[in-house]
């Protein structure tokens, strides 16, 4: 994660010249009627975005009656100062508004430093920046906001590092006080190294669900104290409040974080990722003081609630907003949740349900946002999702290079960096008629129950075929993880409910985080619990395929037999290949396509200029060196791509099978 840059031109606006004309910037070209690529059928998608020269990459959104303020940063990378400065800006004419001539961005604020975090409480606007949190005071009633206008609560949240952000906003009502609620991201090195908190106030503790408060709208630095609701998070880019204000956190995979995780919290809990300590002032919140990294967390940690599978799924899980309000047939979507991905440019649905007190779900593929040239669909990758006083859905997007790219599909055009769109449902009569899907996935004794949109025949369920496979992660000291213990659940038993809308599976061999449990390299799956992967074919719906994960399955877990992993030295093609899809594919392709990474394709023995020690240099990709890069890639990191790989915590003999196998790859 990184800065943010914005440029505007607002000739309207009397405030609008008060910097210089700069260069025009191109603005996303979209028909007010749009759709994406592979949108979901009971949706609709406009283009919003303000017909303005300027570029708003979106780090933070939240309303204020019709009105929208926005945060935007430009994410570079830097680590050291001078740094691209961040603002904030309103946005107008949004609500009962189909013309996009009407909207407009007004600028209210620049001179920030990366604000990734907004929220208005009785008016008043609040921001989280990098290093500090603050209220908003327009003390000359001119509408906009100078540096001195801005009343700071919290400072000293970080120094300078690439990886520290605040993330949020939402508010939490206790014991009749209101407090502003957020994350604080870890501070971690290029490469993914974990000894590393940068931080100035002793009070921060990063990784965390902070809460700041209370807040009245007239608070001070005096007035206010931050505590911390649970933590052990690597990037926790995603953050909302639920209506019981139940606290939903979306994690991205890394060091001991196995997966991205879909997190409904629990107070005081411990999600896994720890930093390595320097002294007292240096430990994240919750982090268990015995835990290093030869020993692991997991025995530790509270599971997180749903998996999100490593580029199956997504890549970088942004911000979730929760479906409420919904009547007629889509009121069965109540309560569940959409999230979007700054990578792939999707939305995903999550659906929750409590089994005898342990929160578990679902995940299903929802909407995608490919398309050629950005001409149709979702403009970048969706960074932050919130709904609308017309109970619609607006969805800010963001783009940079590196990590931060949207990635196309090979053969598209690059995507703009920036965009503003609204997500509305249909009405009940635009439904399309021959539509359907799963709705929801539940546990269910000795099984699972899928619940479908629409009512299908017996004859209908004798025609479909089922795949159904499960697998666990084991998080170790090693950049994400790979699926352990892959095998196929036999299906025992389908049976079709009454309504024709529930399918139930026996599935006997079934597993939870009860005993035995796997053990690599000394750690273990003790409390990351097992995804239940479940595909149908020959039924219509819209995707077929959706991902349970199981903490906790009704009357216990199976002692069925644990499948072997797959080993490099007995194996080593199927090791490489299993390494590859877990943690390599998010970065690196296998026919040609430019990725974050260099493409694994024709790559052993080309010629390669890297940087060492600060000097670009040529080399040729040989064993050697690809074995170096695994064990350090910064070392000498390929020029024109981020220094972003982090080191893998591999044997020899799993780096020779990864590299002897890459040598394949023509």
């Amino acid at each position: 994660m990184s800065r943010f840059f914005i440029l505007l031109l607002l000739p309207t606006l009397a405030f609008a010249e008060t910097k210089p004309k700069k260069k025009k910037r191109f603005s996303p070209k979209l028909d007010a009627t749009a759709s994406a690529d592979q949108l979901h059928p009971l949706f609709k998608l406009e283009n919003v975005y303000p017909l303005q020269d300027i570029s708003l990459k979106v780090s933070a959104m939240a309303f204020d009656g019709n009105d929208l303020y926005l945060t935007v940063f430009t994410p570079d990378r830097q680590d050291q100062a001078p740094f691209i400065e961040g603002e904030v800006f309103k946005v107008t004419g949004l609500i009962g508004n189909f013309d996009r001539s009407k909207i407009k961005a007004h600028r209210l604020m620049s001179d920030l430093y990366e604000p990734t975090a907004i929220a208005v409480h009785e008016g008043k606007i609040y921001l989280g920046e990098k290093d500090k949190i603050s209220r908003l005071e327009d003390r000359n009633n001119d509408g906009l906001f100078s540096t001195d206008e801005k009343v700071v609560l919290i400072d000293g949240l970080s120094q300078p590092n690439f990886h520290t952000y605040t993330v949020g906003f939402n508010t939490i009502v206790e014991e009749g006080k209101t407090y502003l609620a957020g994350n604080l991201t870890t501070s971690i090195r290029l490469g993914g190294s974990r000894d590393l908190n940068l931080t100035v106030n002793p009070k921060t503790k990063r990784g965390s669900t902070f809460l700041l408060g209370p807040i009245t709208g007239s608070e001070t630095s005096a007035d206010v104290d931050i505590s911390y609701y649970a933590g052990g998070y690597r990037t926790p880019n995603g953050f909302s409040v639920g209506p019981d204000q139940e606290i939903i956190v979306l994690d991205n995979q890394g060091v001991f974080n196995p997966s991205n995780e879909f997190i409904r919290l629990t107070r005081g809990a411990f999600y896994g990722h720890y930093l390595l300590k320097k002294d007292n002032t240096n430990t994240a919140a919750f982090q268990p003081e015995s835990v290093d990294s030869n020993t692991g967390g997991s025995r530790y940690q509270t599971p997180p609630t749903v998996h999100l599978p490593q580029s199956i799924v997504n890549r970088s899980p942004s911000q979730p907003v929760i479906l409420k309000n919904l009547e007629g047939p889509l009121s069965v979507y109540n309560g569940q949740w959409l999230f979007g991905d700054v990578t792939l440019g999707r939305l995903n649905r999550v659906f929750l349900e409590e089994v005898e007190g342990v929160w578990q779900g679902s995940v299903f593929l929802h909407s995608g946002g490919h398309d050629r040239a950005g001409v149709t669909g979702f403009t970048a990758g969706t960074n932050r999702i919130v709904e609308g006083p017309d109970q619609n859905y607006y969805l800010g997007h963001i783009g940079h290079g590196g990590l931060w790219q949207f990635l196309a599909k090979p053969g598209e055009d690059s995507k703009p960096p920036y965009g503003l769109q609204r997500l509305s449902l249909r009405k009940p009569h635009e439904l399309p008629a021959d539509f359907n899907e799963m709705v929801a996935l539940r546990d269910i004794p000795g099984g699972l129950e899928i619940e479908l949109f629409k009512p299908i025949t017996q004859a209908q369920l004798e025609q479909a075929k089922f795949d159904t496979q499960h697998w666990t992660y084991v998080p170790t000291n090693g950049y994400g993880g790979r699926n352990f213990a892959q095998q196929a659940l036999a299906i025992t038993k389908r049976e079709l409910s009454a309504d024709g809308k529930k399918i139930r599976l026996s599935l006997p061999g079934i597993r939870d985080n009860s005993p035995p449990f796997i053990t690599h390299k000394n750690y273990s799956n003790e409390n990351v619990g097992w995804v239940i992967q479940v595909k149908v074919d020959q039924l219509p719906l819209y995707k077929n395929t959706a991902w349970y994960t199981m903490i906790h399955h009704q009357g216990g877990g199976s002692q069925a037999a644990v499948a072997q992993t797959i080993s490099a030295k007995k194996n080593p093609q199927a090791y490489a290949k299993a390494q590859f899809a877990a943690i390599c594919a998010a970065c690196h392709s296998l026919d040609g396509t430019r990725l974050p990474g260099p493409s694994f394709k024709g790559l052993h023995g080309k010629t390669q200029k890297v940087i060492r020690k600060g000097k670009t240099i040529e080399i040729t990709v040989d064993d050697a060196y690809l074995l170096r890069a695994i064990a350090n890639p910064l070392a000498e990191a390929p020029l024109d791509y981020p220094p972003a790989m982090p080191a893998l915590n591999l044997s020899p003999t799993e780096q020779k099978a990864l590299v002897d196998w890459i040598k394949t790859i023509k």
